[in-house]
């Protein structure tokens, strides 16, 4: 199904049983008549939805980087539009119209006709681990990419998690891509550290806000090598 039917995303969600809360549990709106409190119970999109908990098993999970008492926003309902993004008609400039490249939030470290790769900051740092954004040079998002762009993508996430695995250390390169911030087409790269099982999985991101970022001098001398490798990386002419 592609996207939420306009004005109506709750429709795909079950009634939140209250009495139940505490689990986590859902009601089954097919499950039987309606009761005579159904009314009462709040629905996921088109109610503000509180009294939600974390779930026992998540809060037992080595990797989940959490502990005490932990709440729960309240779930606002869903609205009836998509929010503008950065370089969407309407939303702020994109970061790529800052010129020169030395005053964008993430200068380029390196690039060629048509990609570029950026050090990524976890809020006003750089991170704890090598961390890299691929990009297109070119203002567009991945639903414009024709198949010729599409297979060249798919070689440069080759070649960008090579790059970051032949610094040493680490042990897996995660890939992310969310989009919900800017319009422009990014993708991030985590280089999770040899042995530190305790930041796999969908946790990583967390501990980029919370560890401390590495030394200035091992940012700079990481970004060398990654441009480096990527430049080696590239087709030769002739």
């Amino acid at each position: 199904m592609n996207g939420w039917p306009r004005g109506q995303p709750f429709r795909f969600f079950k009634e939140l049983d209250r009495s139940v809360g505490q689990t986590g549990a859902m009601a089954d709106q097919d499950s039987g008549p309606e009761s005579p409190d159904a009314a009462s119970k709040p629905v996921i999109g088109r109610d503000h939805v509180s009294d939600l908990v974390v779930p026992e098993a998540m809060k037992a999970s080595p990797i989940f980087p959490f502990t005490g008492d932990i709440g729960v926003q309240t779930l606002r309902p869903f609205a009836d539009t998509e929010h503008v993004r950065a370089g969407e008609p309407g939303g702020p400039p994109c970061d790529c119209t800052q010129a020169p490249d030395s005053d964008r939030a993430w200068p380029t470290i390196w690039s060629n006709e048509r990609w570029e790769v950026r050090p990524i900051r976890f809020g006003a740092d750089r991170a704890p681990f090598p961390s890299y954004m691929l990009g297109t040079k070119g203002h567009m998002d991945f639903e414009d990419f024709d198949e010729e762009l599409a297979a060249e993508f798919g070689v440069m996430c080759i070649r960008v998690d090579r790059a970051i695995r032949a610094l040493g250390g680490v042990g897996r390169v995660h890939m992310n891509r969310w989009g919900d911030g800017g319009s422009h087409f990014h993708v991030w790269f985590l280089g999770r550290p040899f042995g530190a099982s305790q930041l796999s999985g969908f946790t990583m991101p967390f501990w980029g806000f919370i560890l401390p970022s590495l030394s200035d001098e091992v940012h700079q001398e990481n970004d060398r090598a990654v441009a480096e490798t990527l430049t080696a990386s590239e087709p030769t002419a002739g």
